[in-house]
Order: C-alpha cells, then structure tokens, then sequence
C-alpha cells in the first residue's frame, strides 16, 4: 500500500511538490523572521542579567540564545557604530565575545526598550556603551585580573562625563 502511495507521489507534476513544500517551509521561514512580544521582552531581561552576571553559566548561554535569534529576526533593526563592533570584536581579550554581544544585544535591549528613539542612533549606541561597561565591571568584580585597555579607557572616559567623546567615531 504505501510503496504505490510514494511511487504515485514521485509521479506527481512539479506544481504539487510546490505546494508540498511550500505548505511545509513557508510557515517554518516566517517564524522565524519575526519576533515575538515575549522574545523581545526575554532579550531585553537577558541583556540586563548579562550586566551583573555575565560569566554565570545559564545567563550566558541565555545570552547567547537571544544573540544568535536576534541576529536571524528581520523586525528588530539594530543600530551598531562600525568602530565601536570593530574595537570590541578585535580585542585580544578573553571576554571579547562576551562584551561584543553585550553591545549588540544591548542596542536591541535599547531599541525594543524605547520604540520612539529607534532613529536616535546616538542614543542607542550610548545605551550600550554603558551596558558594556556594566558588563565589564560585573566581569572585573569577579576576575579583578581581567582587564582590557579599551575597556579601561571607556571607564576613564565614563567617570569624567565624557562617554559621548567615544561615540565621535560613530556615523
């Protein structure tokens, strides 16, 4: 019986395997390009752990769930200073991936956070700018000895009122 049904199924005109498999993969591909109300207020609460506990091991895979479905989504649009992505992701730093992410999920964070400022590129580089150095500091508390020069001179810059003064290299 289902041997005739396959052979009968092989045999069938192209516009029929169409439909099969756009019956199949169509609903399959738009879930995943879009986001839902609870992913993106998952990201945002995940984005804020990572800020105090960056190294735990469930925040950080947490964190790198919503990193890599936040990069596959196409209706969070997330603004990022090439410069900034570049220094962070060439550091020759232990805890580079971990600060990369934290500055993109953070301009997501900021984003999702405040729909009314999405075209404020500025303000959503500053947003996680901090989140970074959030992040860094949680990572300092629990490894003093890992530290990174940008990192520290992102805290210097911080600490005289001057964090915009980074943001200069940014479109």
């Amino acid at each position: 019986m289902w041997g005739g049904i396959l052979i009968n199924l092989w045999r069938a005109p192209g516009w029929i395997w169409l439909l099969v498999l756009s019956a199949v993969l169509v609903p399959q591909a738009s879930a995943q390009v879009t986001s839902t109300p609870e992913e993106r207020a998952h990201w945002v609460g995940i984005t804020h752990q990572l800020e105090n506990s960056p190294l735990e091991d469930s925040v950080n895979k947490q964190g790198e769930a919503a990193f890599k479905r936040l990069s596959d989504v196409h209706d969070v649009h997330v603004p990022l200073c090439p410069a900034l992505l570049s220094e962070f992701n060439g550091m020759k730093y232990a805890y580079a991936h971990t600060i990369t992410r934290q500055y993109m999920l953070a301009s997501g964070a900021f984003i999702i956070e405040n729909p009314d400022k999405a075209a404020d590129t500025n303000a959503a580089y500053l947003s996680a700018v901090e989140s970074v150095l959030k992040t860094y500091r949680a990572i300092l508390k629990q490894k003093p000895d890992a530290k990174a020069k940008p990192l520290d001179d992102l805290l210097k810059k911080e600490s005289q009122g001057k964090v915009n003064d980074a943001l200069k290299q940014c479109p």
